[in-house]
C-alpha cells in the first residue's frame, strides 16, 4: 500500500479519536429544585452519609441554587441562573392582574400581545415560557397548597395552573401547563383557562453528543447521561443505590447519581412521543425516577413519564419505575484506578490530544473532529471498528509526532484535507 495512504489512514485514526474528553461552556445551566430536606420512604430524616440507605437524593447534590433579582421596582424579576426575565403580577385589575385567566390562544394573542404593544418594562419581546422554563421556577421545598415559588421574588402568584407555550406532541389541540400549587406538569386542551406569566430571553436547547463509552453528553447543560436504561425496575431506594454504586462500563466515572426532577425533565423532548426523548437514549415506554421527593407527601417521589409525552408527577416510592443515571460532566477525568471500557475495546484512551498539538488547545478543528467521531462514526458498526483500530495504532503515532517535526507537518497537511472532506 502507498506510504501516503498508510499515513492518511493513521491520521484518521489518530486525530478523530485522540481524546474522549469534551471541553465546552455550559450555555443552559439547570436550576436547582430548591429541595433542602432529606427523606426515607415515608418521612423526613437526617440526611444520610455515603453508603447509608437513601443516600444520593436531591438535597445532597445542590447546584445552581435559585437566585433572583427584582428589576424596575419589582415589576420584573431576573433569574440569575438562567438569565431569563419574568413578568411579575399585580392585584390592581390591569392586564397583569394575578386573577386573570386565558385560554391558550388568548394567552398569546391578547395577554402577550398587550404587554409587547405597551413595551412593558421597556421591552417588546415578551412570550409565554416553555414548559421546562416554567417548571424550573418551582421550589420543591414548599408545601401544598403553595404557591410553590419564591413569593418574595414572584409576588401576587396564585396557587393554580399556568400555561406554557409548549404544544403537546399528541396533538395540536393540547398544550402543557404547570400547577404552581404543588408542581405537577401536565397537558390539556387549549380551550381550557389557566393563569399566565410572561417571560423574555433566549430559549434553552439541548446539544447531545453520543459518546463511544455508553454515555450521552449534553454540552448545553453540562450533564452526562447513561445511554441505556438501567436493567430492570427499581423502588426509589433501589434507584438511589443503583446510581450511587454505578462505575463501569459507563466511562469509568464513579460520581453517578439519580437525577433531580429538573435534570430529568431537561432530557424530555416535547416534540416526540413514545418515547419523548432523543433517539440517542434507549428509553423504555414508562416512567423514570427522579431523586426529588414530593415534599407534601414524603412517601412519594417525582418521576417523568417518557412514554406519555413527558409529564411530571409523583408516585409511591415503594413502587417500581425505571432509572437513567446522570453525572456533572465538568467533574473532571475518570477515576484512573478503574478500567475504562469503550464500546468495542477494553484499552484505556490516550490522554494526549493530537489535534490540540497541531491546532492549539480546544481549537475549533479539534471539537469539529470529535463531533464527527461521536455523532457519525460511533453510530455504526463500521465506525466502531475504526474506533477499535485507533486504540491499537494511536500509541505509535503519538510517539512519532513527539520526535519527528517533519512527520507532524505532514500530519497537519493531511488533516487539513480531511477536515475539508468531512465538511463536503
Amino acid at each position: 500500500m502507498d506510504k501516503k495512504i498508510n499515513l492518511f489512514l493513521l491520521v484518521i485514526f489518530f486525530v478523530l479519536f485522540s481524546s474522549s474528553t469534551l471541553v465546552f461552556a455550559v450555555d443552559c445551566p439547570i436550576p436547582d429544585t430548591g429541595q433542602t430536606r432529606c427523606y426515607d420512604d415515608s418521612k423526613e430524616i437526617t440526611c444520610p452519609s455515603p453508603g447509608e440507605d437513601f443516600y444520593g437524593q436531591d438535597a445532597q447534590y445542590a447546584s445552581n441554587l435559585h437566585s433572583y433579582t427584582l428589576l424596575s421596582g419589582g415589576i420584573m424579576v431576573q433569574d440569575n441562573v438562567t438569565g431569563l426575565v419574568w413578568e411579575n403580577k399585580t392585584d390592581d385589575g390591569s392586564v397583569r392582574d394575578r386573577d386573570n385567566i386565558y385560554n391558550w390562544d388568548d394567552a398569546q394573542s391578547v395577554f402577550i400581545a398587550t404587554l409587547n404593544s405597551q413595551n412593558f418594562g421597556g421591552y417588546s419581546d415578551w412570550r409565554l415560557p416553555t414548559v421546562k422554563e416554567l417548571s424550573a421556577i418551582v421550589d420543591s421545598n414548599i408545601l401544598y397548597p403553595g404557591p410553590v415559588v419564591n413569593t418574595d421574588c414572584f409576588p401576587n402568584t396564585v396557587s393554580g395552573s399556568y400555561w406554557s407555550s409548549t404544544i403537546s406532541a399528541y396533538g395540536p389541540d393540547d398544550a402543557w401547563y404547570v400547577y404552581l400549587s404543588y408542581g405537577l406538569v401536565y397537558y390539556g386542551g387549549k380551550s381550557y383557562y389557566h393563569y399566565v406569566r410572561a417571560v423574555r430571553g433566549g430559549q434553552s436547547s439541548n446539544n447531545y453528543v453520543l459518546n463511544v463509552d455508553g454515555t450521552v453528553t449534553d454540552t448545553a447543560t453540562g450533564l452526562m447521561w447513561q445511554k441505556e436504561t438501567a436493567p430492570g425496575a427499581y423502588t426509589w431506594q433501589e434507584a438511589l443505590a443503583y446510581c450511587e454504586d454505578l462505575i463501569l462500563p459507563f466511562g469509568g466515572y464513579s460520581d453517578w447519581r439519580l437525577p433531580s426532577r429538573n435534570e430529568l425533565q431537561s432530557i424530555v423532548d416535547y416534540v416526540r412521543q413514545s418515547p419523548s426523548t432523543h433517539p440517542f437514549f434507549n428509553t423504555v415506554l414508562s416512567n423514570y425516577w427522579s431523586s426529588t421527593t414530593h415534599t407534601d407527601a414524603p412517601s412519594y417521589a417525582w418521576f417523568a413519564g417518557f412514554g406519555y409525552g413527558g409529564y411530571m408527577d409523583a408516585y409511591a416510592k415503594s413502587g417500581s419505575y425505571y432509572v437513567r443515571a446522570v453525572r456533572t460532566a465538568q467533574n473532571g477525568p475518570p477515576d484512573t484506578s478503574t478500567t475504562i471500557t469503550a464500546a468495542t475495546t477494553t484499552a484505556p484512551p490516550i490522554a494526549d490530544c493530537s489535534s490540540e498539538k497541531i491546532y492549539g488547545e480546544h481549537s475549533e478543528q479539534t471539537e469539529y473532529l470529535r463531533y464527527f467521531r461521536d455523532n457519525v462514526l460511533s453510530t455504526t458498526p463500521e465506525g466502531q471498528e475504526l474506533i477499535r483500530l485507533y486504540y491499537e495504532l494511536s500509541p505509535t503515532i503519538v510517539r512519532m509526532m513527539e520526535v519527528d517535526e517533519e512527520f507532524k507537518t505532514q500530519v497537519k497537511e493531511i488533516v487539513d484535507r480531511v477536515l475539508l472532506l468531512i465538511g463536503e
